[in-house]
C-alpha cells in the first residue's frame, strides 16, 4: 500500500510546472502537478485516458469543444483521442490519473 500526504508534495515553480509521480505502472500513472497562474499541462496525454481532480485553486480545461472553468473539487474524466489542455488561473494542484491504451 502507498500512502501520501498531497500537502507534502506541493512544490511550485514560475518557470514550469511540478509534477511529482506517485504511482506508475503498465496500467496507470499517478502525477500530483502543481502549477502557477498561466501554466498549462496535459497536452502530450492525447492517447491515454485521463482522470483530473482538482485539488486546490482555479483553472480550465481546453477541448476540441471549447473552454470550461474547473476549481477544487472538480472531478474531470477524458476519453482517449481526445485533446485536452489543463491552464491554472490561479495557483492550482491536481491529481491526475493517466490511463494507456490497451
Amino acid at each position: 500500500m502507498g500512502e501520501f500526504k498531497l500537502e507534502d508534495s506541493i512544490k511550485f515553480s514560475e518557470e514550469n510546472i511540478v509534477s511529482t509521480n506517485l504511482y506508475d505502472s503498465q496500467k496507470v500513472c499517478v502525477d500530483f502537478l502543481c502549477m502557477e497562474e498561466g501554466q498549462s499541462a496535459l497536452e502530450d496525454t492525447k492517447d491515454q485516458k485521463v482522470i483530473i481532480v482538482i485539488n486546490s485553486g482555479s483553472g480550465s480545461v481546453v477541448t476540441d469543444e471549447g473552454e470550461q472553468d474547473v476549481e477544487e473539487g472538480t472531478f474531470v474524466l477524458f476519453e482517449s483521442s481526445e485533446p485536452r489542455t489543463l491552464k491554472a488561473k490561479t495557483k492550482l494542484t491536481a491529481l491526475v490519473t493517466a490511463i494507456p491504451k490497451g
